[in-house]
């Protein structure tokens, strides 16, 4: 997913939580099987999961295809693709890209040697 169509599809709280369960499993992905993993902390009916669905099917987050009398659905962007989006989005907008303010924000009271050392790693790591 390129920056430009992530942006345009900033997810709000409700379709996230839809995402998230759909994210959960492995695809294809059952509307009852979103319900399992919606209901019990939403408390929405079958109805209000299948218009966040088709919703995120209109967005480009997920395609569909009708298996019997069901439909299953497929990410069309994955979590990863997703969080990065949203993650570099945010360090832009919020710390103009200042990895040393993110850093601050993160950790007012410094690193822990031990995240020092993880982090010291991760750089070495990154070439």
């Amino acid at each position: 997913m390129d920056g430009e169509k992530t942006a345009a599809g900033k997810l709000p709280e409700a379709e996230l939580a839809v995402m998230l369960a759909v994210w959960r499993c492995a695809p294809p992905v059952t509307t009852a099987r979103v319900m399992l993993l919606t209901e019990p902390e939403r408390g929405w009916k079958t109805s209000t999961v299948i218009s966040f669905l088709d919703r995120l099917k209109n967005r480009g987050f997920l395609s569909a295809e009708k298996q019997g009398r069901e439909y299953v659905w497929q990410p069309l962007v994955s979590r990863e693709e997703y969080v990065g989006a949203m993650t570099r989005e945010f360090f832009e907008k919020v710390h103009g890209g200042s990895v040393e303010s993110l850093m601050g924000a993160l950790f007012p009271a410094g690193l822990s040697p031990t995240d020092a050392d993880a982090l010291l790693r991760w750089l070495d790591a990154q070439g």
